[in-house]
């Protein structure tokens, strides 16, 4: 009796830990098991980097991408927008002893006629605690194209800028031509529309705005109106194309009595 008893005690003994075993996980799961963990790790950090990947395209979407200069820019300011007046530019101008130079550019046209454009350029000098600039301000007389009479100071419009940056010694880190363009020029401006190996050239429907790198610590910018480009195109058409000149005539016989 007393070898039954002891028989059944270590039959249930066996019973319950097989059964603790079950339940506390100490059998390990099968390869199946651990593959479809293992899968389920490799989704979430695939998730993960699909999620920066696109919230880094929204936050760049979403960074304004700076408008390039519609005339005479100064430390982010617009002191003159193209088309201003040789006058009105002058008295903003911080140097009061600049000379206003005239020249002529002569443009033979397709009829082959040889006309003077009529233009004009000031220029001044700025310097700043990290820049020494030389700036140029362009200036063209189209009104002069219709009549030889359009010949003052006023008639004479905003149409380009060009300045030239020297980059002073800075110390340590000295700042370079490459900073800049790295760093101002592509950092604000974006992508350029293109570059030749040389400028990186940017343009939208009013403006065409030029960088390069001269050397090491200078830089060149030339800026120019393409709206005041065309103007000057339509009065050359206007005056010196074939049917410009046939409607001068139609107007000057007008007052002709005959």
């Amino acid at each position: 009796m007393k070898i039954t008893k002891l028989i059944l005690t270590l039959y249930f003994i066996t019973s319950a830990n097989a059964e603790n075993l079950q339940l506390f996980g100490g059998k390990r799961g099968s390869d199946s098991d651990r593959s479809d963990q293992s899968y389920s790790s490799d989704d979430t950090v695939d998730d993960l980097t699909s999620t920066e990947v696109s919230t880094r395209k929204n936050i760049e979407s979403v960074i304004p991408v700076k408008r390039i200069p519609q005339g005479w820019v100064f430390r982010d300011e617009l002191l003159a927008p193209w088309e201003s007046n040789l006058p009105a530019v002058l008295s903003i101008i911080p140097d009061t002893t600049v000379e206003v130079v005239y020249h002529d550019d002569n443009r033979t046209t397709k009829e082959g006629f040889v006309l003077p454009i009529k233009r004009a350029s000031v220029e001044f000098q700025y310097t700043s605690r990290l820049t020494h600039e030389l700036i140029m301000l362009e200036f063209v007389n189209v009104d002069f194209i219709y009549s030889t009479t359009n010949n003052n100071d006023s008639h004479f419009i905003l149409e380009g800028i060009t300045k030239k940056v020297k980059l002073k010694d800075t110390g340590f880190p000295q700042l370079t031509s490459n900073d800049i363009i790295k760093h101002k020029v592509l950092m604000e401006y974006g992508t350029p529309k293109e570059f030749d190996g040389v400028w990186h050239i940017y343009e939208d429907v009013n403006s065409n705005y030029k960088v390069r790198e001269l050397d090491e610590r200078n830089i060149k910018v030339e800026t120019t109106s393409l709206k005041v480009a065309d103007k000057l195109e339509k009065a050359i058409d206007d005056t010196y194309s074939q049917q410009g000149i046939e409607y001068k005539k139609r107007l000057m016989v007008q007052g002709i009595d005959i």
